[in-house]
């Protein structure tokens, strides 16, 4: 525990400050889904497994980079007679091949923060889970579920559950729980801590907080009055 504590220390002060993106969530229920994404900055798309291809009309101004089990897309400005750039804000249709499932998504484009879609397929997940939760040792499973909720990719087989409750206030801070990722023997918590006051945080001045954690991290242990940062926290489920 002292060593993995330690070490994501570490990891934290390495990682530079930033709020989580809105997480949708889509379940493999057939017919289409409507999405709301980010008409300005590049949203996520997230498979449970590889994609296999996504197929969109190029013709609507959008573009799709695939990455392993991602999809980047971004809406491009269409350029006018007098030369000016418009971002046009009319849906668009995407098929995204994750294996096993083909979604069928219309992107509803908002001026909003760019936006994680997380696709579920869900007989797949709980065993998935499982063989991610035995796919290391002790240590490099935990410290995989902390990388992956901190660059907002969704563990395999996990179910991310949006919860953005008020969880404790203090006189240095209020703490919210704003996401949780449920696994088969693990889950993982995201909180957003926001400062009301300048102050340095450590990982153990939590755990009296917190229920039985197995490892901690905080993404930006130095705040000023009015920031925020995010505090990922790994426990065994009940």
């Amino acid at each position: 525990m002292k060593k993995l504590l330690s070490l994501l220390f570490f990891l934290s002060v390495v990682l530079a400050q930033e709020k989580p993106s809105p997480v949708v969530v889509i379940e493999d229920s057939g017919g289409w889904h409507y999405v709301n994404v980010s008409l300005t900055d590049i949203n996520r798309i997230v498979c449970p497994q590889a994609i296999k291809s996504v197929v969109y009309s190029k013709e609507k101004e959008i573009s799709v980079e695939v990455q392993e089990r991602n999809a980047y897309v971004k809406f491009l400005p269409k350029v006018l007679p007098d030369g000016k750039l418009e971002l046009s804000d009319i849906p668009r249709e995407l098929y995204v091949d994750c294996g096993e499932k083909v979604f069928q998504l219309i992107l509803v484009p908002k001026r909003i923060p760019a936006v994680v879609v997380a696709l579920r397929v869900s007989h797949e997940d709980k065993e998935k889970a499982r063989q991610l939760e035995r796919s290391g040792d002790y240590d490099s499973v935990l410290l995989g579920l902390v990388k992956s909720v901190y660059i907002e990719e969704v563990p395999e087989g996990y179910e991310v559950k949006l919860i953005n409750k008020p969880y404790r206030s203090f006189e240095e801070l209020d703490m919210i729980l704003y996401r949780v990722y449920e696994g088969s023997m693990y889950s993982v918590e995201e909180y957003v801590l926001q400062a009301k006051t300048d102050l340095e945080l450590w990982e153990g001045q939590f755990i009296p907080y917190l229920k039985q954690p197995l490892a901690i991290a905080i993404v930006q242990p130095v705040l000023k009055k009015g920031q925020t940062t995010r505090l990922i926290v790994v426990r065994k489920n009940a």
